[in-house]
């Protein structure tokens, strides 16, 4: 063996332990895995949630492990076990409270209205449509139908004044593909509808990046605001981990960060949101309300 040889082999050994040991502390860290819904497409939600799943490995010190799951499979995917905490919106959260017992966490901040966020009935300025009465024989447009804000509280809106949407229209329907709300609002905008559901907050998010004004909508009603993205966790969770990530969601602040890539990254800031709050589960009951009056999912009748 030669003198170099010598000196390499144990500044090699000594890489070798430190890796053994780190693969053995990484192994010893529980793995508990989050399903987060799917909103414009799963590219974006890992972009958005990544950091905020990163933060809470740190703060709770357990190995937390992102799912992104398209809507209509949540339910599914979490009756089959997949993943023990939830994000979803506030309809799905009551579907698998009703069904089973999820455990409500906490309630995520944004924009104007906080945790909460409501629907609008929007018509394009200048089309001639200025009441709610007049969208009657139009071409209709709502969200994704476990939408809260974008399909169930408009829906529920109309039934409440008057409107049926299944006999009062030229026609509906529902956008396919991503980006579904953006398309309702750009849908109104550029003719191809009459008038359209919108969320509240996508009016807001598209007015402040310069993509719509309010002059180019009138909005013809709007409804009650709502609780919307909710984290949850499955009823057989560990009690202890779960109050352990409730204080975490409710401790995070702006400056707050996590490696993501080698970076350090925003965690609020990269999922575009202000915080976490507390709230009950009664807090929900306006949008069991819609969900009965609507013969909506947990409480449909056919």
């Amino acid at each position: 063996m030669t003198l170099s040889s010598r000196r390499i082999l144990p500044l090699l050994l000594i890489a070798f332990s430190f890796f053994i040991l780190s693969s053995c502390k990484d192994q010893s860290r529980k793995v508990v895995k989050i399903g987060y819904m799917n909103c414009n497409n799963e590219q974006e939600t890992k972009h958005r949630f990544v950091p905020l799943t990163r933060y809470l490995s740190d703060k709770v010190g357990v190995e937390f492990v992102m799912v992104p799951v398209d809507t209509h499979d949540f339910e599914k995917r979490f009756n089959q076990g997949e993943f023990a905490f939830t994000h979803t919106n506030s309809l799905i959260y009551i579907v698998l409270k009703e069904r089973k017992n999820l455990t409500l966490v906490a309630s995520e901040k944004r924009g104007n209205f906080g945790s909460r966020s409501g629907g609008a009935i929007i018509a394009r300025k200048g089309s001639g449509i200025e009441k709610l009465e007049q969208i009657k024989g139009k071409k209709f447009a709502f969200g994704p139908m476990l939408a809260p804000t974008g399909y169930l509280a408009e829906y529920d809106l109309m039934l409440r004044s008057g409107i049926d949407p299944e006999k009062d229209f030229a026609s509906y329907t529902i956008p396919s593909g991503s980006f579904k709300h953006e398309k309702l609002i750009y849908g109104v905008m550029f003719g191809e509808y009459d008038v359209s559901a919108a969320t509240l907050m996508d009016l807001e998010v598209m007015t402040k990046e310069g993509k719509i004004t309010a002059d180019d909508f009138t909005i013809l009603a709007q409804t009650p605001l709502i609780p919307y993205c909710t984290f949850g966790a499955a009823a057989n969770a560990d009690p202890a981990l779960v109050e352990k990530v409730r204080k975490a969601l409710l401790e995070l602040k702006p400056t707050d960060t996590a490696d993501v890539d080698g970076e350090k990254v925003k965690v609020m800031k990269a999922a575009w949101i202000d915080g976490y709050e507390a709230l009950v589960d009664k807090d929900y009951d306006p949008v069991r309300e819609m969900a009965k009056r609507v013969n909506m999912p947990p409480y449909q009748k056919f």
